[in-house]
């Protein structure tokens, strides 16, 4: 009966050390002049080398603030995320939504789901949010982020 508690505990620590290393990935991965408040979602699918996955972030109200004051010049310093100083992690140029790629299911979904579902009305909200003005994106290599400053969200979608 104790190895079988001694077993629980060390599965429950691993579940916990997995949960927060996903977080603390994903999080570095975001520029640092995005402020993140706490995780809503993280879904992903990994292999050997590859995976694919999505980090849905409360973004701070300071920093929705800010967005909504400078429009897409506030993301004239979310080049590098903050957590890499390689070219691998420098975003591309920021841009306004609607998004010119999300107008077939297709484009988006697959985009959205890859490692998982999101929850149905979080992936309602984001999808609406990409396909009307008022929210910025940037892609990188395998990777696009999207801020939601109405909805206070930080959407981070990987596939590679």
């Amino acid at each position: 009966m104790k190895a079988l508690k001694v077993i629980g505990v060390i599965v429950v620590a691993l579940i916990g050390a997995r949960y927060l290393f996903e977080d603390y990935w994903y999080r570095k991965a975001i520029p640092e002049n995005i402020g993140l408040n706490y995780r809503i979602s993280i879904t992903s699918a990994s292999g050997l080398r590859e995976g694919c996955g999505t980090a849905v972030y409360r973004l701070d109200g300071k920093t929705a603030e800010a967005i909504k004051e400078q429009g897409v010049t506030f993301f004239e310093e979310s080049v590098q995320a903050r957590g890499h100083a390689d070219r691998y992690y420098t975003y591309g140029e920021w841009m306004e939504t609607p998004r010119d790629d999300w107008t077939r299911p297709e484009n988006w979904s697959y985009e959205l789901l890859c490692g998982g579902s999101v929850d149905d009305s979080l992936y309602d909200e984001i999808v609406k949010s990409g396909r009307t003005g008022g929210s910025y994106y940037a892609f990188k290599d395998e990777a696009v982020l999207m801020v939601i400053p109405d909805k206070k969200l930080v959407v981070f979608s990987h596939n590679g």
